[in-house]
């Protein structure tokens, strides 16, 4: 059994916990001598060991790990050790051969009790077959040594950092130690690092440097600072300058645990010219593999603070989604372009509420036929149906009234798709208005078949005479294809079944719910859907995403892109754990509702803790909670 549990997954940030106790230890700040108090501490290193790790003659090192005197019963051990050679941190000239390389992983293999045992990683080495022989084990602990060597080249700092730790278990801890900003704990944790040490406040404080969020600075000349080492007589220099780093861990643990780690990613990384390309470059190549590790159920808001956001993970995947698992119910017939609002859900807005004003004005008739499509960066295309679900009711972008070339690219792409899916005799209402607006409609205009009618290209699409032009040309247009035979379904049904397909996958909507669909309950509380006077699941107000009971789960399992096949024939506990995952769907997020199979029947759902992805390579520890389990007769 390895130590770690994965808590928390956002790309390849964790929170790592001790796995008996779940005494949270990543991301963590490691002393590099005992202190007085571990409070703060994820270890020390137990050992008479000089801070700037210049000793060349130590074999063992023990990382002994700040775990409760009231939780230390339950531990699986106290402390990880490091063994075989000396400990070169990431500023040591020393670089070790290949062939020593093999050889000191040879003998790693021999070591007694190898979960208990920390592997040194450097980073040019990760391919080595011998270290797939080591991922099989339960070593759960890795130091990458070398690592700042890639510090200033974004491209093979994104391509190993991502291959290594998407080749390694999320429950296998990555240790980065030597001297190490603060400034940059954000970026390193969102691509994977877990352990920091504190190294780094030795070093510039003993070359008498004052540390900051924002820098270094000389001691005769730094900004003021009232913490109470700041406040001594002498000054604790090093004091502060450590609370600085424990300060910059409490920062992002917090942002992972309230769903914002990239957000403050994205206003680090303007910090470094070189990890600012960098992300580029993972979102650009990499992309697939956040997107499938960063939770999509969620209420975390999304703030998106420049061009990177039009990339990052939930947004991508949310694009992703629309493009493969939207489809326009058969009525529509009229499609209308409408621009996005600031306030959330659009409906609440008072410029939405004065479209569906002109839109009454056609006649109730006019809403069997109609499909609305909001148009916005940078979720590009929502549809009416999935405005209350995340991120589209959750995010927040600043409007300067232009849009970008790659916003315009992006957009215009989706809405192609999106419409290339109505019928060919469907009809588009452009009320859209600006720059941006208007060259996205060109481009979609001339790429096709559908006839597309502008009725805000005069005026703003909130003034009078846009709102009269959309009311009157929706009563001219309506009448050709109210004369069908259509089928009669109410706008609750049409939005759960999009809201499944989005969330479960295609064509699970229209099983789940037919046309006798009863809602109790509206938003801000969670609606409770009732089918044929069956209590069968709930809309979460919080996330805007189903949660189905088991029994009427078995209904859609088979289509479904949310399985994990289980071991057994009835979930017994409150958990599922690695050991009884025989595989999971790849299309499993973190914190997704996800349907528990064993031999072709649900046995349960339960919210995934770790992706599908890293379901099939944990070895110990929880993957899912189990929420609602089928009733079995003993």
């Amino acid at each position: 059994m390895r130590f770690f549990q994965p808590l928390l997954q956002f790309g390849f940030g964790r929170i790592l916990a001790e796995t008996r106790t779940h005494y949270p230890l990543s991301p963590g700040l490691i002393s590099i001598e005992e202190p007085e108090t571990m409070n703060g501490y994820s270890a020390y290193v137990d050992s008479p060991l000089i801070p700037d790790y210049s000793s060349k003659d130590l074999v063992d090192l023990n990382f002994v790990w700040n775990i409760p005197d009231s939780k230390k019963e339950k531990i699986l051990f106290e402390s990880n050790q490091l063994s075989l050679q000396p400990y070169y941190p990431s500023y040591a000239p020393e670089q070790i051969s290949k062939k020593d390389y093999e050889s000191y992983l040879e003998n790693f293999l021999l070591l007694p009790n190898l979960e208990k045992q920390i592997l040194v990683l450097p980073i040019d080495y990760y391919e080595s077959n011998k270290i797939d022989e080591i991922l099989e084990t339960d070593c759960s602990l890795i130091v990458l040594n070398d690592l700042k060597k890639l510090f200033t080249n974004q491209r093979k700092l994104a391509e190993r950092m991502t291959k290594l730790r998407n080749k390694l278990s999320p429950d296998i801890g990555l240790y980065l130690p030597g001297s190490i900003s603060p400034a940059l704990y954000s970026f390193l944790t969102y691509i994977g690092i877990d352990f920091f040490d504190n190294s780094f406040a030795y070093k510039i404080s003993k070359n008498g440097f004052f540390l900051t969020e924002d820098g270094a600075f000389s001691l005769d000349n730094h900004p003021s600072c009232y913490c109470s080492y700041c406040s001594s007589t002498p000054q604790n220099i090093f004091g502060h300058n450590e609370q600085i780093m424990k300060n910059a861990i409490a920062r992002v643990n917090f942002a992972l645990n309230s769903g914002t780690l990239r957000t403050i990613v994205e206003q680090d990384i303007h910090k470094n010219v070189t990890f600012a390309a960098t992300l580029r470059h993972l979102d650009t190549n990499y992309g697939d593999l956040f997107r499938k590790r960063t939770p999509l159920n969620s209420s975390a808001p999304v703030k998106c603070v420049g061009e990177e956001s039009l990339c990052r993970p939930v947004i991508s995947e949310f694009r992703s989604r629309i493009k493969e698992r939207f489809r326009p119910h058969s009525n529509s017939r009229i499609v209308l372009l409408l621009p996005c609002s600031a306030r959330k859900p659009y409906s609440f807005s008072r410029s939405h509420l004065m479209y569906r004003n002109a839109i009454k004005k056609a006649g109730s008739s006019v809403f069997s036929i109609l499909s609305e499509l909001i148009i916005t960066s940078p979720l590009s295309v929502v549809p009416r149906e999935l405005e209350n679900i995340y991120p589209a009711r959750f995010y927040d972008i600043p409007v300067a009234g232009n849009w970008s070339e790659k916003e315009i690219e992006i957009t215009t792409n989706l809405l192609k798709e999106v419409l290339s899916h109505y019928y060919k005799d469907s009809i588009v209402i452009n009320h859209l208005h600006g720059h941006g607006y208007e060259d996205i409609v060109e481009r979609v205009r001339k790429s096709i078949s559908l006839k597309v009618i502008d009725t805000a290209h005069r005026a703003p699409t909130t003034s009078h005479e846009s709102l009269k032009e959309l009311a009157d040309i929706l009563v001219s247009t309506q009448a050709q294809f109210l004369s069908e035979p259509l089928e009669r379904i109410n706008s609750n049904v049409k939005k759960l079944r999009a809201i499944a397909d989005f969330q479960f996958g295609l064509g699970t909507g229209k099983t789940l719910f037919p046309d006798k669909i009863k809602l109790k309950g509206k938003y801000p509380k969670s609606p409770q859907i009732f089918r044929e006077g069956q209590h069968i699941g709930t809309i979460h107000a919080s996330s805007g995403f189903l949660s189905i009971f088991p029994a009427y789960v078995e209904d859609i399992a088979e289509i479904s892109l949310n399985k994990l096949q289980f071991g057994a024939n009835y979930a017994s506990g409150s958990n599922i754990y690695a050991p009884g995952c025989l595989s999971a769907d790849k299309h499993i997020l973190p914190e997704d509702e996800i349907f528990v199979i064993h031999e072709n029947k649900v046995i349960a759902t339960a919210r995934a803790l770790v992706s599908g992805l890293d379901m099939n390579k944990m070895t110990s520890g929880k993957v899912a909670e189990v929420k609602k389990k089928v009733r079995v007769n003993k």
